[in-house]
């Protein structure tokens, strides 16, 4: 088995930053014209697919060098989310100010569980709606996704020392489908938990049922450590698998409806995984997928998608008040 510092390329990743370039363009779509691009919301599970990815890969390179550090690890994290989002929230609010001050009137209860990782859960405590009018919509809706993705960060180091520990008890082939396993509990416990007819919010806010793109994207990353065939070049003409992948994608984000009971019982695992079997074809064939003129502009938007994130919605909002 080829060394994964040697295998693992992320960091200059074209194919990876274009997904992350789709995810993002879906998102924004959707905002701006929810009744066309309806479905344009999978760029969030898109995005927790590729987050777990690399998660493990990153962790992986650090800890195949023995620099697996946890006190660094939380720092690097900090750092990258906490100074851009401060300075999005604080540019809001101060325009409220300004503009229509009665709209801060209790924000800094929200503000208070954006920067403390909860988002998510106040969200759902407060039942608002992530499939509501955009009128009616505070302009730190969109932060529930970065909620769950500082959880994520946060539980991250001691999952996988508890997984590399097991990995030498019971052997790495085994316990990489820990991850798949707990991916299946939490599409389990969405369906459960979902009620047909009744607004979707509470299990796509949801940390514990949204979960399973996240450990769908890390069971990728553990499988493609242990099972070298992962990494064979499947296709001879990646070209047209990639181009059947956007077609798809596209269909998806122009048909799928948000509170379709279909996605809630099972359907966006399953979407999860096509997008899992996306991110390894683009891994695999890295060399040819950047050499495809639509790659540079994706790669592009992919780079800059966290401060896209950040701030597109507070400017939809604000541009509506």
């Amino acid at each position: 088995m080829m060394n994964m510092a040697e295998n693992i390329r992320f960091s200059k990743s074209k194919g990876l930053d274009s997904l992350r370039g789709v995810a993002i363009t879906g998102i924004v779509l959707y905002h701006l014209f929810p009744s066309v691009f309806c479905g344009g919301f999978l760029g969030v599970p898109l995005f927790f697919v590729l987050s777990g990815y690399l998660m493990f890969i990153t962790s992986e390179r650090a800890g195949s060098r023995g620099a697996f550090n946890i006190g660094y690890y939380y720092k690097k994290r900090i750092k990258k989310i906490f100074p851009p989002l401060f300075a999005m929230v604080m540019a809001v609010c101060c325009y409220l100010t300004l503009i229509q001050s009665n709209l801060l009137i209790g924000m800094w209860r929200e503000v208070l569980s954006v920067f403390l990782g909860f988002d998510n859960w106040w969200q759902i405590k407060q039942s608002a709606s992530y499939f509501s009018k955009l009128a009616n919509a505070s302009p730190f809706t969109h932060l529930w996704f970065l909620a769950v993705e500082i959880q994520f960060y946060a539980i991250w180091p001691i999952l996988y020392i508890i997984y590399k520990k097991c990995c030498n008890i019971f052997g790495g082939k085994r316990m990489c489908f820990i991850f798949l396993l707990l991916a299946l509990m939490s599409a389990l416990k969405m369906s459960f938990l979902y009620t047909p007819g009744d607004d979707p919010s509470r299990v796509y806010y949801g940390t514990d049922t949204m979960a399973f793109s996240l450990f769908t994207g890390i069971f990728l990353g553990a499988a493609r450590q242990q099972y070298e065939e992962l990494r064979f070049k499947f296709f001879h003409k990646p070209f047209a698998a990639l181009g059947l992948f956007l077609l798809v994608l596209c269909i998806l984000f122009v048909t799928v409806d948000g509170q379709s009971s279909f996605l809630y019982q099972g359907g966006m695992f399953y979407i999860s995984v096509i997008f899992a079997v996306m991110i390894n074809i683009m891994e695999n064939h890295e060399a040819s997928i950047r050499k495809l003129p639509i790659t540079s502009p994706l790669s592009f938007l992919g780079k800059k998608s966290y401060n896209i994130y950040l701030w597109h919605y507070p400017l939809i909002i604000l541009a509506l008040v």
